[in-house]
């Protein structure tokens, strides 16, 4: 089955398992003149205490049979872990808006955990995959129940 493409945004997503290549930031702050890679280190070994990962920047594909995560060439420059998630549609249980600092967050519920990214127009991206999903469960309960 051929994917249709449905949406696709410019989106940051939370990795637990990113790892920051210090060493790489430190030559891109040393071409840019500027930048302090041991405060940047602090900051973001913190946040990722807290948040239990980084946000990482990237690109949502959501196509009519899966949701899509993919890091842009930035970050795949300067971290490494999970840059690329694939989220079939099947899988996702509930889809919740969040709140968020300037962007909202969308929560993906899986019965392997939850997905967050944020974005612009995070509303309407939470309405359409409400919208695709809802089929699918309808269907399956009806089977269970029939």
């Amino acid at each position: 089955m051929d994917e249709k493409v449905v949406k696709s945004k410019l989106v940051n997503f939370l990795v637990a398992d990113v790892e920051v290549d210090y060493e790489g930031v430190g030559d891109f702050y040393d071409a840019a003149g500027s930048g302090n890679v041991a405060a940047l280190a602090g900051v973001l070994e913190g946040f990722q205490e807290v948040y239990g990962g980084l946000w990482v920047g990237g690109k949502m594909t959501l196509t009519n049979a899966a949701v899509y995560l993919n890091a842009n060439a930035m970050n795949r420059m300067v971290q490494d872990g999970t840059l690329d998630i694939r989220v079939p549609l099947g899988m996702v249980r509930k889809v919740t808006l969040e709140g968020g600092f300037i962007t909202k967050i969308v929560c993906l519920d899986t019965d392997a955990g939850s997905l967050l990214f944020r974005c612009y127009g995070a509303k309407d991206v939470v309405a359409l995959i409400e919208k695709m999903i809802q089929p699918r469960v309808s269907t399956a309960v009806l089977k269970r129940g029939a």
